[in-house]
């Protein structure tokens, strides 16, 4: 894996931040902070040390990928306000990810049909499907993250895919697996790594430049705190003509 750049890449969208360094040497580094979504606190540090470790200061690297979810609304303000940041300090090409699809990329070689599902709350899960030609080949997305009800994310699941994703910590998604199906939810394989995350920035590599100010997370869909700000919003209106 080498591209002769430094590249760093970074996801807080879920419970830990997941983090990946490539070296223009080729050396890839990753690390994972602890669970408890901290990561106001914990991130810019756990940034700091992983390039020490790495050998690279913050001006030396040439792109900075940052997951955009979906995910926690606050974790992935967090994570792209970081980026951006640095990418504008370093003077360097900034990207953005899909978080599912550095999820889809821990599955086995051998997996022919993933779909990696997160919990977006209100019976909704995020979901998004990958498929394989033959075991080996090139992991390849049937389209874009998208949100949609349980019970038809649910019925959709074809036997023998392989199912990953933070969203099986649920145990309302687990209940609707198919019969048989049996997942460990607290394994590593369920979020994202910093090794998968750099898989994704050097195909970003080739990509057009985006801007910095045009970038913004996956939401998918308003938070329920926009909503009921919305909901009172209307009713004062209302209120207010009465």
């Amino acid at each position: 894996m080498s591209s002769n750049a430094n590249i760093l890449a970074l996801d807080a969208s879920g419970d830990r931040s997941a983090l990946g360094v490539l070296t223009a040497a080729g050396a890839v580094l990753d690390v994972e902070t602890d669970s408890g979504r901290k990561h106001g606190r914990d991130l810019i540090p756990a940034i700091r040390d992983l390039l020490r470790t790495a050998g690279v200061r913050p001006l030396e690297l040439d792109m900075i990928a940052v997951g955009l979810g979906p995910g926690s609304y606050t974790g992935m303000r967090i994570g792209l306000t970081a980026a951006r940041t640095l990418a504008r300090a370093a003077g360097a090409r900034l990207a953005g990810l899909d978080t599912l699809e550095a999820i889809a990329r821990n599955a086995p070689a051998d997996a022919t049909r993933v779909a990696v599902v997160g919990d977006a709350q209100r019976g909704d899960v995020y979901a998004a499907d990958f498929v394989r030609e033959a075991p080996g080949a090139a992991l390849v997305a049937l389209g874009p993250s998208r949100i949609e009800p349980l019970a038809a994310w649910a019925a959709r699941i074809e036997p023998g895919t392989l199912i990953l994703g933070p969203g099986l910590r649920s145990a309302a998604i687990r209940a609707s697996l198919p019969v048989g199906v049996a997942v460990d939810p607290d394994d590593p394989i369920h979020r994202p790594a910093g090794r998968r995350l750099i898989e994704l920035a050097l195909r970003a590599l080739d990509a057009p430049a985006v801007d910095p100010d045009q970038l913004e997370p996956n939401y998918l869909r308003r938070s329920a705190a926009e909503d009921q700000w919305d909901a009172r919003a209307d009713r004062s209106r209302e209120t207010a003509g009465g």
